[in-house]
């Protein structure tokens, strides 16, 4: 009697594993008959945390200092990880700002706004900025901090006013091709807005027959440069200007300031001219009577809104 033993074939297979946690870490294998694994799917691991002030808002017209953050990377699973690393940007996020703020990226243990000669340098539209050699790889159980810079290259642009960015990043560490792990950071936000507002605008009267208005400079100017403001009225006319770079500003009005009689509505517009002229938005108003008798013994008088 013949015996015949059948042997059923091994079929190629191909293994997909996802591991989530929060904060955005996760794991994933592909392995295929032609790879050898020796790790299993709980054996690497990554996390990436971003600390310090990378949150900026950069005036229109100005050059803003650099803000300055930390990126720490820690392989906290059990395998030897290669990293890379991705900028992912909000949907929201204005394409033309994240190509105009500088990147900047290095090693150390004590981050500032100044980045070395070796630093690598990019910008925030670049999706895989490349990372320090030493935050390429990292032994399990491992640590790293990325020094983490960005600025407004040169002025900013009047035409960004209003335009923003949010980014976050994201680091894979992988063992070949078959076994990553990912973190995401929080993200930060950045933006430029213009020249804020003159402030809290008030009249009182001034003897014998003049008004006084005062006012606060704008919150977001540059600190110790003087700006020129000017009292207009609802046809924007000019009525008084001056400059100043005090934290309080102040004009009287009297005489002929204001040619015609009846009651004017007035604001305040702040221009700075450093670099390029950037002018604010309109005060809040104030209402101003003027009367006279003939062409003389010209009267102002503050009015109540």
């Amino acid at each position: 009697m013949t015996r015949r033993r059948l042997l059923g074939p091994i079929a190629a297979l191909v293994t997909l594993a996802v591991l989530g946690s929060a904060g955005g870490a996760t794991a994933a294998w592909i392995a295929r008959t032609s790879v050898a694994a020796s790790v299993s799917s709980t054996a690497i691991a990554t996390t990436a945390q971003l600390t310090s002030g990378l949150d900026a808002n950069y005036r229109s017209g100005t050059t803003a200092p650099a803000t300055a953050g930390q990126l720490t990377i820690a392989n906290t699973g059990g395998a030897p990880l290669s990293y890379t690393l991705v900028t992912q940007l909000g949907a929201a996020s204005s394409s033309a700002l994240a190509g105009k703020i500088r990147l900047r990226l290095w090693s150390g243990s004590a981050c500032g706004t100044t980045a070395p000669s070796g630093a690598v340098s990019t910008t925030l539209a670049d999706t895989a900025p490349a990372l320090p050699t030493a935050a390429r790889s990292l032994a399990p159980g491992a640590s790293v901090v990325v020094c983490v810079s960005t600025q407004i290259d040169g002025q900013t642009d009047a035409s960004l006013s209003g335009q923003s960015v949010t980014a976050a990043f994201r680091v894979t560490g992988a063992v070949g091709t078959n076994w990553t792990a990912s973190a995401t950071t929080a993200a930060f936000t950045q933006s430029v807005s213009g020249l804020g507002p003159a402030g809290a605008p008030t009249c009182t009267q001034a003897p014998p027959h003049g008004v006084q208005l005062s006012w606060t400079a704008p919150a977001n100017r540059a600190a110790g440069v003087s700006l020129q403001y000017r009292v207009v009225d609802r046809s924007n006319t000019v009525v008084k200007e001056v400059s100043s770079s005090a934290a309080t500003v102040s004009v009287t009005l009297a005489g002929t300031d204001i040619r015609a009689d009846g009651v004017h509505e007035l604001r305040i517009v702040a221009i700075e001219t450093t670099g390029s002229t950037t002018t604010s938005s309109d005060s809040a108003p104030l209402t101003v009577r003027r009367t006279a008798v003939g062409n003389s013994n010209v009267k102002y008088e503050c009015v109540n809104p």
